[in-house]
């Protein structure tokens, strides 16, 4: 296994729990997090099991000794209800604490809301974690993408956070803005690439300081208008890249200390 380690200055702890994390709340509130400016805790963020658990179990067992997992979309391959209840079921089996955004792959069998919400829950949602604050994205639909009302949700948490000093925004979607829903073109997902775009200057404006994405089976890390933006697609689904461009299955270790943010890639051999 090999660590790859980046620290990042820009400027929770917690117990586990068996079941998805996916009410809509805080763990503790903004004049908290400002008392609490120099606590400590760590997190993990992974995209795309897709049903591979020889892989995505390394995971869970990596999880076990942080205070929870954030997976970044493709829960599953297709989204079939046996694909979902199997997840529920590893989940469930793990005791770990996670939370999760809807990937185009779990709404391949039918709408987001129909499907996804379902068997895991609310498609988006926000939360505080101690001195940070966390934005959950549903951008998975490629007919809709970061459609207008999910931005106007996005701008409406951003303001309801105003004045709570919070030292960390983080936001988590499925698909990176710029990149297709498919190899295989269908004009249909201009709409949600064209929508995606939005992410960027919604997400600076609420003063985000990261995104995390999955979709893209690769590791990768870039700077958008000030904003970090991780790619983080390793976590079971194929991999179609060379380890020289980021193609190796992984998950991140993001470590909080204050306003101190710093996160390890970790390689699964």
């Amino acid at each position: 296994m090999l660590l790859v380690l980046i620290v990042l200055t820009p400027g929770c702890l917690g117990t586990k729990s068996s079941g998805p994390a996916q009410t809509r709340g805080s763990a503790t509130s903004g004049s908290q997090a400002q008392q609490k400016s120099e606590t400590h805790f760590r997190f993990i963020v992974c995209g795309d099991p897709q049903n591979n658990y020889q892989v995505f179990d390394r995971i869970l067992e990596a999880a076990k000794s942080v205070d929870f997992l954030i997976i970044a979309g493709d829960l599953t391959g297709s989204g079939t209800p046996t694909e979902f209840q199997n997840f529920l079921s590893k989940m469930k089996g793990s005791g770990v604490r996670y939370y999760c955004v809807p990937g185009n792959h779990d709404v391949a069998s039918g709408p987001v809301d129909e499907v996804y919400r379902a068997y895991i829950g609310p498609p988006h949602q926000a939360f505080d974690y101690q001195n940070c604050h966390f934005v959950l994205i549903d951008n998975s639909t490629p007919s809709l993408g970061f459609y207008p009302q999910e931005q106007q949700w996005v701008k409406d948490d951003f303001n309801a956070i105003k004045g709570k000093g919070f030292d960390h925004v983080i936001a988590v979607c499925h698909v990176p803005p710029g990149f297709p829903y498919s190899s295989h073109y269908d004009p249909t997902e201009r709409i949600g690439m064209d929508a995606n775009e939005s992410l960027v200057p919604i997400l600076s404006a609420g003063k985000v300081e990261e995104l995390f994405c999955g979709h893209v089976h690769v590791y990768e890390q870039s700077k958008e208008d000030g904003m970090v933006l991780t790619i983080t697609g390793g976590a079971g689904a194929p991999i179609h890249l060379g380890p020289q461009s980021g193609g190796y299955y992984h998950y991140v270790l993001v470590e909080i200390n204050g306003k101190r943010r710093s996160q390890q890639v970790v390689k699964i051999q």
